[in-house]
C-alpha cells in the first residue's frame, strides 16, 4: 500500500513459495488477495522499507549488512491467529535465529521501523489471511483444513528479496541478496 503521501514502497522479505510449492498453492487459495497484489508466499522481514524513489541509496547498505549474515533454517510448524484483526499466520521454529536476524536488520535501518511502529517487535510470521473476517473461528478452521498435512515445512534462508510496488498495491521482485555473499 502506498504511503499517505502517495510514494510507492518497498520491503524486505524471505520468498518461500519456491521451496514448498504445495504450501504456496495453499497460501494462494486461502489468501487470494496476494495473487492480485503480486505477493508470493513469504515471510516479511521489514515492511515498509525505503520508498521506491529513495531505495537506490540504501542498496549498498543492504548488501553489506546481508554479506555479514549467515544462512540459517527454520520450519513453519503451526498456525496462530492475531488477537487484533484475526488474521491467521504460520509460526516458524526455531524462532530465535529468525527473530535475532530481523532485530539486527531493524537496528541497521532504524529509520524504517517495522510496520511503521517505533519500538515494535513483531514476531516472525508467514501470513495466510488478511483478516479473521466476520467469523474468526471459521477462518482459522478453513486455513487449518487447507494446510492439513503441509506442516511442518522446512525452509532454508540463503537470500533476502527486495520487493517494490510497481503501482499502488501491485508488487514485483526488485532484487535478491545472498546471505554471506
Amino acid at each position: 500500500m502506498p504511503r499517505a503521501d502517495g510514494e510507492l514502497e518497498t520491503y524486505l522479505t524471505l520468498l518461500l513459495a519456491d521451496q514448498n510449492p504445495a504450501l504456496a498453492a495453499a497460501h494462494d487459495e486461502v489468501y487470494p488477495e496476494r495473487i492480485t497484489e503480486g505477493i508470493p508466499f513469504s515471510l516479511t522481514l521489514l515492511y515498509p522499507f525505503a520508498t521506491r524513489a529513495e531505495v537506490d541509496r540504501y542498496l549498498e547498505s543492504v548488501r553489506t549488512f546481508l554479506a555479514d549474515e549467515s544462512s540459517f533454517g527454520f520450519e513453519l510448524v503451526d498456525l496462530a491467529q492475531w488477537e487484533d484483526g484475526g488474521a491467521v499466520y504460520a509460526v516458524p521454529e526455531p524462532e530465535q535465529p529468525l527473530r535475532n536476524f530481523m532485530r539486527r536488520l531493524w537496528r541497521r535501518f532504524l529509520e524504517f521501523p517495522p510496520y511503521r511502529e517505533a519500538g515494535a517487535d513483531p514476531p516472525p510470521h508467514a501470513s495466510l489471511t488478511y483478516t479473521g473476517g466476520e467469523d474468526r473461528a471459521a477462518i482459522r478452521i478453513r486455513v487449518e483444513r487447507r494446510l492439513e498435512g503441509l506442516l511442518p515445512a522446512p525452509f532454508s534462508v540463503t537470500e533476502v528479496a527486495l520487493m517494490e510496488e510497481a503501482e499502488a498495491d501491485r508488487w514485483r521482485l526488485r532484487e535478491t541478496f545472498r546471505l554471506g555473499a
